[in-house]
C-alpha cells in the first residue's frame, strides 16, 4: 500500500487539497498486487469516491484501540513491502546517500 500511495501521489498536480482523479487511483491500484486493493469492500469504496470525491460521511473518532488496529496494519504492510522490495530500497537508499 505505501507503494501504491507513492505513485499515485507522484502523478498527481500538487495543488493543495488537490484529490488524486478516480482513473488514476483505478489503473494504479488494479496494476498492484496489494491484495486489500482488491476487495468487494474497496473497490466499493472506489466507486463511491468516483461519484462523491472526497467526503467523510460519518467520522470516527481515533480510539486508542483504534490506533493500534490501524498501526498494526500499516506496520504489516510495510514490513512486506520491505521484505519483497529489499534490493531496490536497498539502492535507492545508496543513490540517495550519494547525492548528499
Amino acid at each position: 500500500m505505501p507503494a501504491v500511495y507513492e505513485v499515485i501521489m507522484s502523478m498527481t498536480q500538487p495543488y493543495m487539497l488537490c484529490e488524486p482523479p478516480y482513473l488514476l487511483i483505478k489503473l494504479v491500484c488494479e496494476k498492484s498486487d496489494d491484495t486489500s486493493l482488491k476487495k468487494r469492500k474497496f473497490i466499493r469504496y472506489l466507486e463511491e469516491y468516483k461519484e462523491q470525491g472526497l467526503f467523510c460521511r460519518r467520522p470516527k473518532l481515533l480510539t486508542s484501540e483504534r490506533k493500534k488496529y490501524y498501526e498494526a496494519i500499516r506496520k504489516k504492510k510495510m514490513n512486506t513491502y520491505i521484505l519483497k522490495n529489499r534490493e531496490s530500497i536497498e539502492r535507492y537508499g545508496i543513490m540517495k546517500q550519494q547525492k548528499v
